[in-house]
């Protein structure tokens, strides 16, 4: 007996939701580290959003967020700040917690035979975007932050999850400001800057913004802004000087714990006074909430003078004496 028509589709349509009934669902990949545990992707980060409409937090980094050693300040990151209880708190009662990978971190080893080998990690940098559960910027936050600087920023900033663009753009308006000329990424420097040194990696101003000027006054304010930040870890310096040029002392016999401490407190504190203003010119700029994609450049290019697009981070000039180019 055969069928008919309409009733074989009904059939067929009716087979094919069993058996999609009868495959589990791929499960959202995670990755624990502090005790979190992080979407590994953004889409899986929305659909969790969603559905327990909440904000975004997501962390986006020079290499892996649980491998040895992805970039300086994602590491720093993980040393510090992602300890705090009361961030922890943050990320798996208000926020969905998530975090991409740019790109791999370019890393320099050097093998010291018999298995003993010094790896350090050189460029690239982190950015913590909180995001509407659609995936669109509420607010950005580069570089590291103690959780006594952070906390209170973001906590002001997740009373807007609800609110309209206009008003997120007001409050980024409200907050704008042009810096004094302001040496960023201080901590990173530490790490990073002898290595370039020792590579004889060439002194370089990073990546810099094509456009010069802008018709709109809001996007040329926050041009001009940008232009006043450097990236202090693109200089090569040896150890004692990259120390110098952030606490005065060369930190020769000093305690590296309580050194370390203070470099970060420093860092914080100027990402919160002088460059958290150039973001929120940024983010006042904006006709609409941009996705994490669209601020990329702003953040990492146009602020944070990072050349992620560059195939060798700009390091294609190091030359060492005797081996080829």
């Amino acid at each position: 007996m055969q069928l008919r028509p309409a009733l074989a589709v009904s059939v067929l349509v009716a087979a094919l939701v069993t058996i999609a009934l009868a495959v589990p669902a791929k499960k959202p990949k995670r990755t624990s580290v502090a005790g979190v545990e992080w979407y590994a992707s953004m889409g899986d980060a929305i659909a969790e959003a969603k559905r327990g409409d909440k904000p975004i937090l997501l962390l986006s980094m020079f290499g892996k967020l649980d491998e040895p050693m992805p970039c300086a300040n994602a590491r720093t990151l993980r040393a510090t700040l992602f300890q705090d209880p009361e961030f922890r708190k943050l990320v798996t009662e208000d926020v969905v917690p998530a975090w991409e990978m740019v790109r791999a971190v370019p890393k320099v080893e050097i093998d010291l035979g018999d298995g003993k080998k010094i790896v350090r990690t050189v460029r690239g940098n982190a950015v913590m975007y909180l995001c509407t559960p659609e995936g669109r910027v509420i607010d950005a936050y580069p570089g590291v932050y103690t959780a006594k600087d952070f906390l209170p920023m973001v906590r002001d900033s997740l009373a807007l999850a609800d609110a309209s663009p206009e008003k997120i753009r007001a409050y980024h308006r409200d907050r704008g400001a042009v810096p004094p000329p302001t040496a960023a990424t201080m901590g990173k420097a530490v790490l990073e800057s002898p290595t370039l040194d020792l590579i004889g990696a060439q002194p370089t101003n990073g990546a810099i913004d094509p456009r010069t000027s802008s018709s709109d006054p809001d996007e040329a304010k926050f041009l001009a802004a940008a232009r006043r930040i450097t990236d202090l870890s693109l200089q090569p310096m040896p150890p004692a000087t990259a120390v110098r040029s952030i606490t005065g002392r060369t930190g020769i016999g000093e305690d590296p714990k309580k050194l370390a401490a203070e470099i970060m407190t420093r860092d914080s504190q100027n990402n919160v006074a002088r460059v958290r203003p150039v973001v929120h010119l940024y983010l006042a700029s904006c006709k609409e909430l941009p996705t994490t994609l669209e601020a990329r450049d702003a953040i990492l290019e146009t602020i944070l003078k990072i050349p992620y697009k560059d195939p060798y981070f700009g390091l294609n000039d190091v030359l060492l004496p005797g081996t080829p180019h």
